[in-house]
């Protein structure tokens, strides 16, 4: 079996919240970085909004994504440059 290179996929039409995980404010890390595939045409009818929850001292960062198009969108998250699974 191969290994997906992707951390979830998101169906057309549907939207989620996705928690990356835990993030420090003063040291500015884990660095986490979102990435979608689609056929480039549909690119833009992808929506992604991040922004950072919880009260200070324990932030967590969060992806809104809300995929408009008829394709599915893989989502590939990563942290400090690794690829994020969902189990």
């Amino acid at each position: 079996m191969t290994e997906q290179n992707y951390t979830f996929q998101l169906a057309p039409g549907k939207s989620t919240r996705h928690p990356a995980g835990p993030y420090d404010q003063e040291t500015h890390s884990p660095r986490y970085e979102i990435e979608i595939s689609v056929p480039s045409y549909v690119r833009h009818q992808i929506e992604v909004k991040q922004f950072l929850m919880g009260k200070e001292g324990s932030r967590i960062w969060v992806w809104d994504i809300k995929n408009n198009s008829t394709y599915p969108a893989f989502v590939i998250i990563k942290k400090d440059g690794a690829l994020l699974r969902i189990r």
